[in-house]
């Protein structure tokens, strides 16, 4: 299926495939086509796309003859992959041939500055959605975004961004300025990786040596799910909004955790 979707195929070609289709390979002849994550692809494709950068053939699935094209390529990928090709994963000489001029760009926390300049972009983006007139950053609300690990990066940014705004916004009028303080970012400052206290990342650290990371992920997520129900008064849809999840995926989560919700609203 990845060499169909990148070479095309011939009606008949395998099973479902009741016309013939062009692949991405033809659909950009004559100009520039962008494979995302192309160290996930399999060996038997990269030898194909080895071919079409060399040779500038391709061979639809199902095809003799192979077809003429003019593709300037360029590709990303999250993995290392001098790394891949040491461990057999990615051919060596396809990486050699996509090394023309790399671009290496480094984690979210390794660019200072770059987080606020972001994060007012992304609110910015937020308050047109919104339909919000005026809207702003508290100064201890950047100090937390900056001193944020951002494992997900650009992504979990506007992502945490776009909830903070929402969160925000519930709490002003219309025609009011509306700030986005600290506590509207919500579960960012548990995860911070900050160095506020040496003591506290000591105690953290020995905590989590003495459990294993299952034990630990379960642990963290029942106490999310704990703090939000609470704070959503026990209404699951409310907490599931709060959580960005799904409310039946929140209720099935809860209940492998074992968080048993009482009519009296306790929780066990």
């Amino acid at each position: 299926m990845v060499e169909s979707e990148l070479f095309g195929h011939k009606k008949g070609a395998f099973t479902g495939a009741n016309a013939s289709r062009l692949g991405k390979f033809a659909l950009a002849n004559g100009g520039t086509l962008f494979l995302d994550e192309i160290g996930e692809l399999p060996l038997s494709a990269q030898s194909k796309i080895l071919r079409a950068l060399q040779s500038n053939e391709i061979q639809p699935v199902g095809q003799d003859n192979v077809e003429i094209i003019d593709v300037r390529v360029l590709a990303a990928t999250n993995r290392d992959l001098t790394v891949e090709v040491k461990e057999g994963r990615f051919r060596a000489d396809l990486f050699h041939r996509l090394s023309v001029y790399p671009l290496t760009v480094p984690p979210l926390r390794h660019r200072e500055g770059d987080v606020t300049i972001l994060a007012g972009f992304f609110l910015e983006q937020a308050r047109r959605k919104l339909g919000i007139r005026n809207i702003k950053w508290e100064a201890e609300a950047l100090e937390t975004l900056s001193a944020y690990q951002w494992p997900g990066n650009v992504r979990e940014l506007e992502h945490v961004v776009n909830r903070a705004a929402l969160k925000a916004r519930a709490k002003f009028s219309s025609n009011t300025i509306v700030s986005v303080s600290k506590p509207d970012l919500g579960l960012l400052d548990e995860r911070t990786d900050s160095s506020e206290s040496q003591t506290s990342q000591s105690t953290q650290a020995d905590d989590v040596n003495t459990k294993t990371l299952k034990q630990a992920t379960d642990a963290f997520q029942r106490k999310t799910v704990i703090n939000a129900l609470e704070s959503a008064d026990f209404n699951w849809a409310k907490a599931a909004r709060t959580l960005s999840v799904d409310r039946a995926n929140l209720i099935r989560l809860a209940k492998r955790l074992d968080i048993q919700v009482t009519k009296k609203h306790r929780i066990e």
